[in-house]
């Protein structure tokens, strides 16, 4: 009988220790909750956000305080000024540093990345707005910074003049070359507008002042179709062209004193931008990884010598920058 008391008395303290932690623990867990622990540690400078989670026992239901609340929403509400292309296209100065004449500025794009980048409508800024310039009346005056839109282009430079005119596409390591004065619309062959470069483009090199120059890929002068039913001379004349190289242009007087009719016309029909196109057109590279952008001002978009240039994608975003 005393065994059973005992066993009985035994269980029975078991019950009430096991109510007590209870009680305790449930007391805890709302006095916790009631803030005063974040009270507490306000006061003695320890950090006790990674003891409240551990006391809240695994529990995903704890409600952070008011001003714990905020800083995570503004936070998370704050959106960022980086384009999603910043990282794959990028800017170079090209020769901003040193040039003073519009129609000789230019600076660069070039694409890095995987995927095809549609440039029209993107903005170029500089940072004129940035310090006070110095006049030539030893005057120091702030100048708004400048924002110039990129314009649309023609992917084929058509000799007709016929430019059909879309977006400015970058494809996978494609270089703009963007030119701060406008394209060249007082030439007898008036460009007027931005244009992807060609192989034949390097001909235009012999009238245009282009900067920089285009690439001299022109296909080899001897290697031009129905070279063989020239003459000798006309032969050894053409076998020695540099590419790109317009006899009409260069060499017009020798050509007219010193060749047959027929050699001219020879020449006259293989070594001009126009010709080059019609025999090349179709070729496989005939498509070059340069465009020539013309943004149209008549004056310097970038200072010389200190400026920073900022490329913006279409949503105002920012792609990239550099200073120089």
């Amino acid at each position: 009988m005393k065994k059973n008391g005992g066993f009985i008395t035994i269980l029975l303290a078991l019950v009430i220790l096991a109510a007590a932690i209870i009680f305790i623990m449930y007391a805890w867990q709302n006095y916790s909750s009631a803030g005063f622990l974040s009270s507490s540690s306000t006061n003695t400078g320890s950090n006790f956000s990674g003891a409240g989670s551990l006391l809240d026992f695994g529990s995903n239901n704890s409600v952070p305080s008011s001003s714990s609340g905020s800083s995570n929403n503004s936070q998370n509400s704050v959106p960022s000024n980086k384009s999603s292309y910043s990282g794959s296209v990028y800017l170079s100065s090209g020769n901003a540093e040193n040039e003073y004449q519009p129609e000789s500025e230019y600076i660069q794009i070039q694409n890095q990345g995987n995927s095809s980048v549609n440039i029209t409508g993107w903005t170029l800024e500089n940072a004129y707005g940035n310090r006070p310039l110095q006049t030539t009346g030893n005057q120091a005056v702030t100048v708004s910074s400048e924002k110039v839109l990129i314009p649309q282009g023609t992917n084929f430079l058509d000799p007709s003049g016929n430019f059909v005119k879309s977006s400015i596409i970058l494809k996978p390591e494609d270089t703009a070359y963007v030119l701060t004065g406008g394209p060249f619309i007082s030439y007898p062959f008036k460009i007027t507008t931005s244009f992807r470069e060609n192989i034949c483009d390097g001909y235009l090199n012999n009238t245009y002042p282009f900067s920089p120059q285009m690439s001299n890929n022109c296909p080899s002068p001897q290697n031009e179709p129905g070279i063989g039913s020239i003459t000798d001379v006309c032969y050894n004349y053409v076998r020695y062209l540099p590419t790109c190289y317009d006899p009409e242009v260069k060499d017009k007087n020798n050509l007219t004193n010193n060749f047959q009719q027929n050699c001219i016309n020879y020449i006259d029909a293989h070594f001009n931008y126009a010709a080059c196109v019609a025999n090349h057109g179709d070729d496989a590279d005939f498509n070059q990884p340069n465009w020539y952008v013309f943004l149209g001002l008549n004056h310097e978009l970038w200072h010389a010598p200190d400026d920073s240039i900022k490329l913006f994608d279409a949503n105002g975003k920012l792609v990239d920058e550099i200073d120089y």
